[in-house]
């Protein structure tokens, strides 16, 4: 028996007047104003959550939301004839992609850092340091590099801190050593400091 599903307002259309509503038909719930609960959409591997509740964008789905695939002649693994309807979260597609064999391949579609002529493994590795310097970061280890006079431009770089980055003129804990002082250099309002410990930011 199919699940009946809670539903909520739709965050996509909800500011739209009825003349524009008259005119486009939202993506998200076909003008029904409703979409469903984005807590029940359920990742298949881990049963999470495949959206960001708490944020602006919790009725956007992130991962893989309601793929499909099909068995096909002489399919094994998958049944012939059988269609499979799946969902994976973000959390459970790195989890996937770090046992590949051969890496995924990956391209930016916004104009990302990743050089032409790098290989594909190479730029896997790249992303996944960056990935695992942001675990690093939310679970505290540049923080506590702060606080230990390290610097935390990268993931556990040994190096004493010598630099605090100020964004337009404000504090911040980025701390740099000379190997990576340049780093951070083209974002706007970047400008460098002699390094400010812990002890001194009261008297800021």
């Amino acid at each position: 028996m199919k699940k009946e599903h809670n539903y909520v307002l739709c965050q996509r259309c909800d500011n739209w007047d009825e003349a524009y509503r008259s005119k486009q038909i939202c993506p998200a719930c076909k003008n029904t104003k409703q979409v469903i609960d984005p807590q029940e959409r359920l990742c298949n591997l881990c049963s999470g959550c495949v959206c960001p509740i708490g944020t602006h964008n919790e009725q956007f789905s992130h991962g893989l939301f309601e793929a499909e695939v099909s068995g096909g002649y002489d399919s094994y693994h998958l049944l012939d004839t059988t269609n499979y309807k799946f969902s994976l979260c973000e959390k459970c597609l790195r989890n996937i992609f770090i046992q590949c064999k051969i890496p995924p391949t990956i391209s930016s579609y916004m104009g990302g850092t990743y050089e032409e002529n790098q290989s594909d493994e190479e730029k896997w590795k790249e992303d996944q340091q960056c990935y695992e310097y942001r675990v690093w970061r939310d679970d505290g280890g540049y923080h506590q590099a702060y606080l230990d006079r390290k610097c935390n431009a990268v993931k556990e770089c040994p190096n004493e801190a010598l630099y605090t980055v100020l964004h337009y003129g404000d504090f911040s804990e980025d701390s740099l050593c000379d190997a990576h002082k340049d780093k951070k250099n083209h974002y706007s309002g970047y400008s460098l400091t002699k390094f400010i410990p812990n002890v001194l930011k009261p008297f800021l």
